[in-house]
């Protein structure tokens, strides 16, 4: 299908071009959302009189793309994840979604479409990343992945550990000193003597059974 553009497309022209696409693609996007007409007389007017402020537009823009451009030259993104053992392969990866959020937290808003990356970062070391900024305006940004240190992960592991039998809690260790203290303060009852009453003094042991014999019998009568 022949179509004739009304904005910019990167992969097909500028305002003004008239291009062929395929049926679906200019029913489905270019169409519904104003990006190309059929091509008619009428269209070719109006699109002509739209390139000349496009063209200005146009101007202004690839200036703003040089300025930005300025401003990220020399721009490293540095990253730090954990690291499998005895490798530098990384747990994960970093993605254009990371590289956009770490542009942004810096101060440059940045479309994720404009961001140029092979593939997911998924070494230790230094990459390369370009920023598509303009059809004309490009720049290339490093990119640092660091191993996340062994101190920094301790940080973030709590380890809970319960504790022994052999080992009784604080609360179990004053209950006891507290039934120590009240065992001490108060005597048993029975050890109690009531008041005023007087000590009973001890019993006389009674005499051997062989000197109550001797005692009743009579010293005059003759030994049989």
């Amino acid at each position: 299908m022949r179509l004739l553009l009304r904005k910019p497309v990167e992969t097909l022209g500028e305002p003004g071009d008239e291009v062929n696409v395929r049926a679906g693609y200019a029913r489905n996007y270019l169409l519904p959302r104003g990006i190309a007409l059929p091509v008619t007389e009428d269209n070719r007017r109006a699109v002509a009189a739209a390139r000349k402020v496009w063209a200005v537009q146009r101007v202004e823009e690839l200036e703003a793309a040089k300025a930005l451009a300025g401003e990220l030259e020399g721009l490293v993104l540095r990253f730090e994840r954990r690291v499998k053992t005895d490798t530098d392969e990384l747990y994960g990866s970093v993605s254009v979604l990371d590289l956009s959020r770490s542009l942004d937290e810096q101060g440059f808003a940045i479309a994720r479409n404009r961001i140029i990356l092979g593939g997911p970062i998924r070494r230790v070391g230094e990459s390369s990343v370009t920023i598509r900024l303009h059809p004309e305006v490009q720049v290339d940004l490093t990119v640092e992945v660091g191993a996340l240190a062994v101190e920094a992960l301790g940080d973030r592991v709590e380890v809970l550990t319960p504790p022994t039998a052999a080992e009784p809690s604080e609360s179990a260790e004053a209950a006891d000193s507290s039934e120590a203290a009240g065992t001490e303060a108060e005597p048993a009852v029975g050890d109690q003597a009531p008041p005023g009453a007087a000590e009973t003094p001890a019993a006389a042991d009674p005499p051997a059974a062989a000197d109550e014999e001797s005692a009743g019998a009579d010293p005059s009568s003759p030994a049989e």
